[in-house]
């Protein structure tokens, strides 16, 4: 399944706001790609790391003193044969993401409903992002817990199903965003994880996505190398394109593969930042096409390109203000504007 459409909008996931309902129709108004949002502000429980870690054995989630962690040293059998079992058996229902941990993502249901979206997107923290963001009560990551990283990665791909079987009510298109932060730490002595391994790791999470008919994407918002995720199943790649576009030049070769075998590029064109003060809607759109033409030089074909782009922020708005927030859609639907017009 690929997108139609050039240059439609999505967002990455977290949106500063308060109000799920209100977040909902701002989304389903201000986004050709609607999303449900993540609205980390309203609960800790909302933040990209707690959301996605209910039914992981041992979690413990501390709201008071916003603190997530789990117990290593605990007995975890019962619950890791848990996450094995609804593997085999598709059954899934009982590691959907509750109300209480994404109330946004249940009132996105009810309010995208009257507005027919022809695609919808949910998300995911990836097991790198993830798997180093939680660690046992001894400060260790579970990633280096090869049990538990197993059944991490099972577990993201059992609710990226759910999320898909969700949000089917209200589009039989539906993309689901893998988001990996971390994995701008890669090749760094902080991250100790062999490249294979995340290659695996994002796989068994994106067939997954593919069983159901249903488009896999990730989100990386700072440099890394890019190669890793064209050497996935992957159907969208989302980059800072406003910061790292160099970045994902030195991948070229790569990033023409991965468009001739039907990818997709997501241009992270509107800083998430203070940065976006000082850009108009214009000056955004001519790095859009500088960084277009930079690729073209590098003999990837421009209609190629131009005919499987969207556009995105740089990265999730969880944190700032509304007004930043505010400022940063407007601009990007007006890039939007501008890019459906390139040739």
């Amino acid at each position: 399944m690929k997108i139609k459409g050039r240059f439609l909008t999505t967002g990455i996931g977290s949106l500063p706001y308060l109000d799920p309902l209100k977040s909902s129709e701002k989304i389903c108004k201000d986004f050709s790609i609607p999303f449900w949002p993540q609205l980390p502000k309203r609960d800790f429980n909302e933040n990209m790391y707690s959301q996605f870690s209910q039914g992981l054995p041992g979690a413990i989630i501390d709201r008071r003193n916003k603190r997530l962690y789990v117990q290593g040293s605990k007995d975890l059998s019962e619950g890791l044969a848990k996450i094995y079992e609804a593997t085999i058996s598709g059954e899934h229902t009982s590691f959907g993401i509750t109300k209480e941990f994404a109330e946004g993502l249940y009132a996105f249901i009810e309010v995208a409903k009257k507005y027919k979206p022809q695609y919808v997107k949910g998300h995911v923290t990836g097991p790198v992002s993830l798997g180093l963001g939680i660690a046992d009560e001894n400060g260790k990551a579970i990633i280096y817990n090869s049990e538990l990283k197993e059944a991490l990665v099972r577990l993201l791909a059992i609710k990226a199903v759910w999320q898909i079987n969700q949000l089917k009510a209200l589009s039989s298109e539906i993309i689901i965003f893998i988001d990996e932060p971390y994995l701008t730490s890669f090749g760094s002595s902080f991250v100790n994880i062999q490249r294979q391994d995340i290659v695996s790791m994002l796989n068994v999470i994106i067939q997954e996505i593919h069983s159901k008919g249903s488009i896999a994407g990730v989100h990386c918002c700072g440099n890394t190398d890019w190669s890793i995720f064209t050497d996935t199943d992957i159907d969208i790649i989302n980059f800072d394109a406003y910061a790292y576009l160099d970045s994902v030049l030195l991948y070229y070769k790569e990033i023409n593969k991965f468009l001739q075998r039907g990818g997709c590029l997501a241009w992270g064109i509107v800083p998430t930042s203070e940065a976006v003060l000082k850009e108009t809607s214009q000056t955004l759109f001519e790095q859009l096409s500088k960084g277009i033409e930079e690729l073209e030089k590098k003999s990837i074909p421009r209609n190629l390109m131009i005919a499987n782009s969207i556009l995105t922020p740089s990265c999730g708005m969880g944190t700032l203000s509304e007004a930043l927030t505010e400022d940063i859609i407007t601009k990007l639907n007006r890039v939007s504007k501008l890019a459906k017009g390139l040739t």
